[in-house]
């Protein structure tokens, strides 16, 4: 058997078992999950595990409105406009009107841009949607746990396209597609990356291969594409080509997997890992810049699960423990690798996060969102707003 086939299948069986031991599927009251935070015109959106998508005004630090869902929501929400797009565990995307609804109005179910659209099973086990959604100017696509990418009209729900005249790209698709001009991009835990047409959905020549599956989501810039592997390396590849440029550390593998998708900045990729350390690598040599280890509070290294969050020259980074490092990025300081600010909410995070004008808000296991204020260095006043509800 092959060394992809192995890897996958460990995935495939652990992932269940860590849905599981969060409280998906047990009775009583649901906390946590992995649906981040989104901003939107003053609002923060993110998604329970217990079925509900939450608007937090960020003014008055209070919820404005909650959809009942009645399914898992793993994906972090999209704003497009007065739209707010979500996907769900049980193969349902959404797409709600957040002005009407912060207004109390109702209307048909395709009024207003509002409307909702099912995945179909395809014969697979599951048709959940786990990846976060990606979205063009006119179109939404969705990675669906029975391996297939659909487009759909951002307007109306409509189906543009869905994969499926070949075999399926792989068994899950837990991994985001990434838009880089024409073409639409998916890694895969059987170690593929695929380029996609994003008009037809056919598949271009281009794909990449590799010896170990792919524990990311792709991330682009220019012609690059930077992605985790489950071999304990972050590669480089270019587009069109079949050779590595690249791949992280060069030697000896890092601690553990790097599972959260990395950023780049001005050249320099910024990669969070399991083992604990964000790392700062040259993104034309695959060279180490410099590396951070992330504590808890008990000084115990803590995995990075969440991507890296930019803020102007500030790079936001959480560990799993709920500290929050600020890095300033600047070219007279971007080479030291030491935090300008260390931020602890004393909650774990497990979730990606967004900032907007100074705060950071993050969702936290304990199913409450924190705003940390940068400049202040500590919560902000009010905060956090818990996302449960009473019984």
């Amino acid at each position: 058997m092959k060394k992809p086939r192995i890897l996958f299948l460990v995935v495939i069986a652990l992932l269940p078992l860590m849905l599981i031991s969060c409280g998906l599927f047990g009775g009583g009251s649901v906390s946590g999950g992995w649906a981040g935070t989104t901003f939107g015109n003053g609002i923060i959106y993110t998604g329970t595990r217990d079925g509900r998508v939450v608007a937090i005004n960020a003014s008055t630090r209070s919820q404005q409105w909650d959809y009942i869902i009645n399914a898992a929501i793993y994906t972090t929400p999209i704003v497009d406009g007065d739209l707010v797009y979500v996907g769900t565990y049980s193969g349902r995307l959404l797409a709600l009107n957040t002005l009407a609804r912060s207004q109390n109005l109702t209307f048909p179910q395709k009024g207003d841009g509002e409307w909702e659209w099912d995945c179909p099973t395809d014969n697979a086990k599951s048709n959940a949607i786990v990846a976060n959604l990606a979205m063009s100017e006119n179109a939404l696509y969705v990675a669906s746990s029975n391996g297939r990418i659909y487009s759909l009209d951002k307007g109306t729900g409509d189906e543009n396209w869905k994969r499926e005249d070949i075999p399926v790209l792989a068994e899950k698709l837990w991994t985001s597609p990434v838009i880089q001009g024409d073409a639409l991009y998916v890694s895969t835990f059987e170690g593929h990356i695929y380029a996609l047409s994003v008009e037809t959905g056919e598949l271009l020549d281009w794909s990449f291969g590799s010896e170990a599956g792919f524990a990311s989501s792709p991330v682009i810039d220019g012609d690059v594409i930077y992605v985790g592997s489950f071999d304990r390396h972050l590669y480089a590849v270019e587009i069109g080509d079949e050779e590595l440029i690249w791949r992280f550390p060069q030697e000896k593998p890092a601690g553990n997997w790097y599972w959260a998708s990395p950023i780049v900045n001005a050249g320099v990729v910024y990669a969070g890992c399991l083992d604990g350390k964000l790392y700062a690598i040259n993104g034309t040599t695959g060279e180490e810049i410099w590396s951070y280890m992330t504590k808890d509070q008990q000084d115990k290294r803590s995995p990075i699960v969440s991507s890296p969050v930019l803020m102007g020259n500030l790079l936001i980074v959480a560990n799993e423990a709920g500290t929050v490092y600020v890095f300033d990025v600047t070219a007279e300081n971007g080479n030291e690798g030491v935090p300008l600010k260390t931020i602890s909410i004393d909650a774990d995070v497990k979730s990606s996060f967004c900032a907007y004008d100074g705060l950071v808000y993050v969702r936290s296991e304990g199913d409450s969102v924190y705003a940390v204020d940068i400049d202040k260095g500590g919560a902000a006043e009010g905060w956090p707003i818990s996302l449960t509800t009473e019984e």
